[in-house]
């Protein structure tokens, strides 16, 4: 069983500025104290499991995301790519099924959006190229 080292608070500064104090994946606004750090590259996958990574190249800023409980929680262990795909596809899925689901579309409380799943910092990287 490995343990992790905990991420130092200047490091937990820095990842919560990442993008200005906002969820990097949905966008919400997050107060520092409720931030959780996310690793793109998972501390179980690539540095326990698979041993691609050691635990300070895990721990790099450049895999350091500011995530919301609720994104944090459901990304778990996917890539970036693993866990848009669980949002649009597994996720509505799941959904869909459901008589609540429904009876909201019926009466137009909700919307579909069969957009592309964009997160909120690639939003954020595109304004910076552009």
């Amino acid at each position: 069983m490995s343990t992790h080292k905990q991420i130092p608070k200047k490091i937990r500064i820095k990842v919560w500025e990442k993008y200005n104090h906002h969820c990097a994946y949905c966008g919400c606004e997050l107060e520092y104290k409720d931030m959780q750090v996310d690793h793109i590259d998972s501390v179980y996958v690539h540095c326990d499991y698979k041993k691609k990574k050691t635990l300070d190249e895990i721990n790099e800023i450049s895999n350091l995301m500011p995530s919301c409980r609720q994104c944090n929680f459901y990304k778990s262990t996917c890539s970036i790519e693993d866990f848009r795909k669980r949002l649009s596809v597994v996720l509505m899925r799941n959904l869909q099924k459901t008589f609540q689901y429904k009876l909201a579309l019926k009466h137009g409380l909700i919307v579909e959006n069969t957009k592309p799943l964009v997160f909120y910092f690639e939003k954020q990287e595109n304004k910076r190229n552009e």
